[in-house]
């Protein structure tokens, strides 16, 4: 699964794969592809300065942010189309938005126009995906904002959000999976340096959960699952804010299925699909999928592999290549080989490029060479 996860992101994947494959260190949930060009230079931002002013070239969603009024508090939070750890997080900032509406916070998606961010395919994206999310979408097909937020904060990859506080102060700069710890008090007006320092701590430890993570190379795959949820145990009781972070939660089933811990499993997979199902979340599901499908003696978790990847299809239309792919590999895996092979096909057909098409094509035909290996195994 993990050599699956890393050919797609080599031919651009990142929406769909980021939140499968955990990366070793928090720098690296970044999408590190960079976004602008241009030289140069812009003003320092740090925690503390007034919050530039956001210049958009179209509000889609919510109403338009000419100010940050006195007494409200805002997320900005910089994405695009083609940054997964961006689209992984974006359910995640929506229940925030939900949960803190009522008490005057409202949550920005802010992306500018680049080759492969186009006004196009964001506007397409937020007609979609927008209305579920509940928040608000910006778009600028210049670099001024961006400049002045990422830029002059030294920000090199996204996404990256900005708290802006009741004074429209800059109250936090950094990655929205802390947003947790620092909503609450920022709009408790409680948000201090004490703060900063302990989420700096909080950095580390996440860190340190992905470094517990089983590698590829190790020669107790069980007893390394139990480290790396144990890791993740000790985390959840000292973070319980964090609990819900989406890039846990793949590799977490993964490593449940692994341990045999099969109830627990199938109890949080159950729990996870209905989620990810209700927030149109195609990523979340193609993960639990994959994580599903790894045991392929547990038919009780490979039906929920296979409802998790054909919720991600229908969610998708029927059209998105990656999800129809991991329909296929579900399918196959829970030994409907029909059924692998005609949702092969159509993930090919529907790729939209060269390389993705020829990556699915040697995919799809890994299935016919397993299927040969258990024909040999059962003479």
């Amino acid at each position: 699964m993990r050599t699956v996860i890393a050919t797609l992101l080599t031919v651009g994947l990142a929406a769909t794969a980021t939140a499968q494959a955990p990366p070793k260190k928090l720098k690296k949930l970044d999408a590190a592809k960079a976004i602008d060009d241009e030289k140069k230079e812009a003003k320092s931002l740090k925690v503390g300065d007034p919050a530039p002013k956001l210049k958009a070239t179209k509000w889609l969603q919510g109403a338009e942010v000419a100010e940050f009024a006195p007494g409200k508090t805002y997320v900005v939070e910089f994405w695009a189309t083609w940054c997964g750890p961006c689209i992984a997080m974006m359910p995640h900032m929506s229940a925030m938005q939900k949960e803190y509406k009522d008490k005057g916070v409202t949550f920005i998606g802010f992306t500018k126009q680049d080759r492969s961010n186009t006004a196009e395919k964001v506007a397409a994206f937020v007609a979609k995906r927008g209305p579920k999310l509940g928040y608000t979408f910006a778009y600028a097909d210049d670099a001024e904002t961006y400049d002045a937020y990422m830029k002059a904060a030294k920000q090199g990859g996204i996404p990256c959000s900005y708290v802006v506080d009741k004074e429209g102060k800059v109250a936090f700069i950094g990655h929205p999976m802390f947003l947790a710890l620092v909503i609450p008090k920022v709009v408790e007006g409680k948000w201090g340096k004490d703060d900063l320092a302990g989420l700096a701590m909080a950095e580390k430890d996440v860190d340190a959960v992905f470094a517990a993570f089983p590698g590829r190379d190790v020669k107790d795959e069980r007893e390394a699952a139990e480290r790396g949820l144990k890791a993740l145990n000790e985390f959840d009781a000292k973070y319980p804010a964090l609990g819900d972070i989406p890039y846990f939660v793949g590799p977490r089933l993964g490593m449940l299925i692994t341990a045999k811990k099969f109830d627990e499993a199938k109890t949080a997979a159950e729990k996870a699909i209905a989620t990810a199902v209700g927030q149109d979340d195609t990523s979340m599901l193609q993960s639990l999928s994959g994580a599903l499908a790894a045991d392929k003696d547990r038919k009780d978790l490979l039906k929920l592999s296979v409802e998790a990847a054909e919720s991600a299809v229908k969610l998708a239309g029927g059209k998105d290549p990656i999800s129809l792919y991991y329909a296929a590999q579900a399918n196959h895996a829970a030994g409907d080989k029909a059924k692998a092979k005609e949702y092969g096909q159509k993930a090919i057909a529907a790729a939209d490029n060269d390389g993705l098409k020829k990556t699915l094509e040697r995919l799809v035909k890994e299935f016919d060479k397993e299927e040969k290996k258990d024909d040999k195994k059962d003479k």
